[in-house]
């Protein structure tokens, strides 16, 4: 589980993304995200889903930034859908659990 910022941006990033069959880094594939509570509900602040960008010669790596302005309550529980899709037509899908944490020094 990790953690995500109450009233910060927060960086949503996917690490080298890789083709599970050949090894191959997938550096154009279409990569979005959804942020929803517990029971299935979109996050307010931002429209979802939001798309990931790849970052240009990085070898399957796309990031983007989450708005402070998610309405999102302290020590609950939410959990991030990031989808892939490659150019060929291959599929991925996998869950991130994120606790809403206030940050201090």
């Amino acid at each position: 589980m990790a953690d995500i910022y109450l009233s910060n941006d927060n960086l949503l990033s996917v690490s080298s993304l890789r083709n599970s069959s050949s090894g191959s880094f997938m550096n154009n594939a279409t990569v979005t995200a959804t942020l929803k509570d517990t029971g299935g509900t979109n996050v307010s602040g931002q429209t979802f889903p939001v798309t990931l960008s790849y970052i240009a010669d990085s070898d399957g790596n796309y990031q983007m930034t989450l708005d402070n302005a998610l309405s999102m309550v302290e020590d609950t529980t939410y959990i991030a859908t990031i989808t892939a899709t490659a150019s060929s037509g291959l599929y991925a899908e996998w869950e991130m659990t994120l606790t809403a944490k206030k940050r201090t020094a």
